[in-house]
């Protein structure tokens, strides 16, 4: 379950290093998350996601910070799902002013996912073997 953790941090990083490099590419990609659908995918894979970070936070290097992490991305999770049910309109008016922000914001918000993807790849790496 640690390498799985692992393996979802390299690719949270990975995710926000196209954002920093390539911000169009989550400019192209914002019209497919405008359905209810969309909100369900990724609120079940936030779920996931939180749920696999709490239970590996035990054995990784910042089990108290990675524990957190996971309740908060828990939490957006059932609050993405709840949106997709709910509120659909606010979220496609805030999702249409985040793109007509520029690809400075994109960026700067790349930057982030870079960092969160990194601390969960760091906490959850594999140990190093000795020589």
């Amino acid at each position: 379950m640690k390498t799985l953790a692992f393996v979802a941090g390299l690719l949270i990083a990975s995710i926000g290093a196209v954002g920093i490099v390539m911000p169009s590419g989550f400019v192209w990609s914002s019209p497919f998350a405008l359905t209810s659908a969309a909100f369900y995918v990724i609120g079940a894979v936030r779920v996931a996601l939180g749920l696999l970070f709490v239970s590996v936070a035990s054995a990784s290097r910042a089990p108290k910070a990675l524990r957190i992490l996971g309740y908060f991305i828990l939490v957006t999770g059932i609050v993405t799902a709840a949106t997709g049910l709910v509120a659909m309109e606010r979220a496609r008016s805030i999702i249409e002013w985040y793109l007509q922000q520029g690809s400075i914001v994109v960026r700067l918000a790349g930057v982030a996912v870079l960092a969160l993807g990194s601390f969960i790849a760091y906490a959850c790496a594999p140990a190093r073997r000795a020589v």
